[in-house]
């Protein structure tokens, strides 16, 4: 019984460092919507390219350190605009790695006086597991060797699809997504089996004018909800499941951000967010002709602030306007001559 506790308790804390980061949590995920959310692909006349690194819970040894790389634009088709990025994303958390590269196509359509847009990715995810830097304790409560433990490292590879809708017109924006919508299994070596959960994105945001006209509010929100999975290893052929009840209060996530912007003349800004029984954090940025940047400082809220001073996460954004409307002939000639 002790043996199986421990190796119950092992594989159920691997899952869940695994479902916890596989979709990593971000301060300014307005900045990246097509991260998760494909259908935002090409939603603007501009060709687009960010980069955002995350340095998760500073102070903890082995913490999460995230990399996003996304490139959207919008291509003109057959007189249709349609929607093409591109995502990239690595995430290093103790002995796990894990990335993911994906492609996306967004389908789009005029709508209630604004853009609706349907999109789909489609890519493969690696993750690896480097089980030759486990130490475990020597005392009478741990063994050495376990099978449940990988002793070298290990990896494996599948191929996963997300699904999106947005809407968006000129005041505010709101967009649904599932992403790893196969719920894809990944076989790491030869003996252990992940379900990687599907994963749902509500976000919407607001663009509210204020009496100075240089300044606006921009609120917005993102849920998260993630699926519950099972474990499985694969023992000399004696296939164990843990059942999904048992950890129920570990494996099912709800995440929930809020946050609010106040923007300068659509060049710099400044604001505030709250994660959930997670953070609170504070949000700088600014514009400069096509470069935009931003930081976000995360403050602990939960038990982990007792370890941790907080998380720091930067992006970068460059933005090249596109002329859709090429070779078309305008209606109007412009009276100023001379």
């Amino acid at each position: 019984m002790k043996r199986f506790f421990f190796i119950t308790v092992f594989t159920a804390g691997f899952q869940l460092a695994l479902n916890a980061q596989f979709d990593t949590q971000i301060s300014n995920y307005w900045a990246l919507i097509n991260y998760f959310n494909p259908a935002y692909a090409g939603h603007s006349d501009k060709l687009e390219a960010a980069y955002l690194n995350r340095m998760q819970w500073l102070g903890i040894e082995g913490a999460p350190r995230t990399s996003i790389l996304t490139a959207q634009m919008p291509y003109k088709f057959m007189e249709r605009i349609h929607g093409l990025g591109v995502s990239m994303y690595n995430d290093r958390s103790g002995l796990y790695s894990i990335s993911v590269v994906s492609g996306q196509y967004a389908w789009k359509k005029k709508m209630l006086k604004g853009d609706f847009s349907i999109g789909l990715q489609a890519g493969y995810a690696n993750i690896s597991f480097d089980g030759s830097k486990v130490v475990i304790p020597q005392d009478d409560y741990h063994q050495q060797t376990d099978p449940a433990i990988p002793t070298s490292k290990v990896d494996g590879k599948s191929i996963d699809a997300s699904l999106g809708m947005f809407f968006f017109r000129p005041k505010w924006y709101a967009g649904l997504s599932v992403t790893h919508l196969l719920a894809p299994e990944i076989v790491l070596g030869e003996q252990y089996v992940f379900d990687i959960p599907r994963t749902y994105y509500f976000t919407a945001g607001y663009n509210i004018p204020l009496s100075n006209p240089l300044l606006e509010l921009r609120p917005s929100i993102l849920l998260k909800t993630m699926e519950m999975s099972s474990v499985y290893i694969d023992e000399d052929s004696l296939v164990t499941k843990v059942e999904t009840n048992t950890f129920k209060a570990m494996l099912r996530n709800t995440q929930l951000d809020v946050s609010a912007r106040i923007v300068y003349d659509d060049k710099f800004w400044g604001g505030l967010g709250w994660r959930k029984q997670d953070a609170l954090t504070v949000m700088l940025g600014g514009k400069f002709k096509m470069i935009e940047a931003g930081y976000a400082y995360d403050f602990p809220i939960s038990g982990i602030r007792k370890e941790s001073s907080g998380s720091h996460e930067i992006f970068i954004r460059y933005s090249m306007d596109l002329n859709m409307n090429k070779g078309v002939k305008g209606k109007h000639k412009s009276v100023r001559i001379l």
